[in-house]
């Protein structure tokens, strides 16, 4: 089942965010779920407060998926993970349009909304600033960063029981990691902090995007971290593989496209291809046989992967060709044939919002 998730932000009622499961063989729909959002979730980019939901409903509505790029790449792990396991719950930042002061909670199917944070300290001091809730996916905790007055950042939980404690997972400068998310891995479970963050399948890498060092493939340590110069064990990707990541397909290979829409090299061009990070060591060099072989042909198109499949031998992409937007399906292996989706209804399920998940 393939699981989208998309936002809708009427002018004069609550968001709602929709979340949907497809039959990969027939696009017919099998599972929708909706989300009210409540009127004090943080949902636009002009609270300047930071929330995988804000990305999720920028630019996000039914019918206006599409941009001259096409429709939006494949969804990092942050996400997925504003929802827990089985999607019944969705995490959300809370705002006090009053004093500004944030903090996490979450919705329910039902519109329900449990407030996780507690009501701020009377005492002289700074603003509550929680951010960038994500779901545990045991469904145990929400997770969070906060920012305070002298630019140090703290990775966060708090348990969905009880009097919703928290827990300090880590802390460290926040310079230079202005438009960073959080993401989860692994288990027991740990939250970097980092910008483009995709984890792998066992949790023991990801790819990230580190200031002053490009996309870099990390060692994903043992306890939360901040992604960022000098804070974790991360390996360049060199300039010679030209890979903006994708995603995983397995716990070794990344799925490329061009890093910045475009490559020197024309068998390459407007293709797909697979980077094994094992292979990398440190330098600016490309080691042999780690850059494998382009996916699919080279054309003019605009293509972007949408979805990867979980045992990491398909993806589809969205292929744009002037105007008109067409869905591939393609093995994950050099020199493949895309195939065209002809159903009708693939067109609303991967034409608008973001695929969370291929389960």
């Amino acid at each position: 089942m393939i699981v989208t998730a998309s936002c809708s932000v009427p002018a004069s009622n609550p968001a709602r965010v929709t979340v949907t499961g497809w039959d990969p063989a027939t696009w017919e729909q099998t599972v929708s779920r909706t989300f009210t959002v409540p009127a004090e979730a943080v949902v636009a980019e002009a609270d300047d407060v930071a929330s995988p939901l804000v990305e999720l409903c920028a630019d996000n509505f039914p019918g206006a998926g599409t941009s001259e790029e096409g429709p939006r790449a494949v969804a990092d792990t942050r996400l997925r993970q504003l929802f827990d396991k089985d999607f019944s719950r969705m995490a959300v930042v809370l705002v006090d349009r009053e004093t500004e002061a944030t903090g996490v909670g979450y919705v329910d199917t039902s519109g329900k909304l449990t407030r996780l944070s507690g009501e701020p300290s009377e005492d002289f001091g700074d603003t509550p600033k929680e951010e960038n809730a994500v779901f545990a996916q045991d469904g145990s905790a929400v997770w969070f960063t906060e920012t305070d007055s002298s630019d140090r950042v703290r990775i966060a939980s708090r348990s969905l029981a009880g009097e919703h404690a928290v827990t300090e997972r880590a802390v460290g400068d926040a310079d230079y990691m202005d438009g960073a998310g959080l993401a989860l891995a692994g288990d027991p479970v740990r939250g970097f902090f980092g910008k483009e963050v995709r984890v792998s399948p066992d949790g023991s890498k990801a790819t990230a995007f580190i200031t002053w060092k490009g996309y870099n493939v990390v060692a994903t340590p043992r306890r939360s971290a901040l992604f960022k110069v000098d804070g974790v064990t991360a390996t360049g990707i060199p300039s010679g593989a030209d890979c903006h990541p994708y995603g995983w397909v397995d716990d070794r290979n990344v799925l490329c496209g061009p890093r910045l829409g475009k490559t020197e090299e024309p068998k390459r061009k407007n293709s797909f291809w697979t980077l094994d990070t094992s292979r990398l060591d440190g330098t600016a060099d490309l080691p042999k046989g780690a850059l494998g072989d382009p996916i699919i042909p080279a054309t003019d198109r605009k293509n972007t992967v949408r979805a990867i499949s979980p045992d990491g031998k398909q993806l589809i992409f969205a292929s744009l060709q002037g105007t008109r937007l067409e869905f591939f399906v393609s093995a994950v292996a050099p020199g493949a044939t895309p195939k065209k989706i002809t159903a009708a209804a693939a067109d609303k399920a991967l034409g608008v919002g973001d695929v969370v998940e291929w389960r």
